[in-house]
């Protein structure tokens, strides 16, 4: 009686939590910075991805970078996600820069916690982004 109510608890712990989908490290684009800029009616979304790599003192870092452009900012985040074939990591990012007033928009749809959010005038951002 005992061993049949131990099984029916894991099936149904096994049905109510969702086991995380596997993916391989080098199948992650860990993303460290996010832009938004808004200019001439067209958003622009930059992600800053971080690459370890490794050197003979350590771990090396480079970095690669994806842009995309819509009237829409959502049709924008989308294109990005389209743009990689790697799955885009959002929990490591420490910076949001934009150029827009309510940042709240981005940060819902990137479903990110950033640890800085900056707010800067339309030219200023893009070589914040590029450090």
């Amino acid at each position: 009686m005992k061993k049949i109510f131990i099984v029916i608890i894991i099936l149904i712990g096994a049905f109510l939590f969702k086991i995380p989908e596997y993916v391989e490290l080098n199948n992650l684009a860990i993303i460290e910075s996010i832009g938004v800029d808004f200019n001439n009616d067209k958003y622009t979304i930059y992600l800053k991805e971080i690459i370890p790599k490794k050197d003979e003192n350590g771990i090396k870092y480079e970095y690669k970078y994806y842009k995309s452009e819509d009237a829409n900012i959502s049709d924008a985040y989308y294109k990005l996600k389209d743009k990689t074939k790697k799955k885009l990591y959002y929990n490591d990012v420490k910076v949001l820069i934009v150029n827009i007033e309510k940042s709240n928009k981005v940060i819902k749809l990137f479903q990110i916690k950033p640890k800085n959010i900056v707010h800067v005038k339309k030219d200023v951002w893009t070589k914040m982004i590029y450090k």
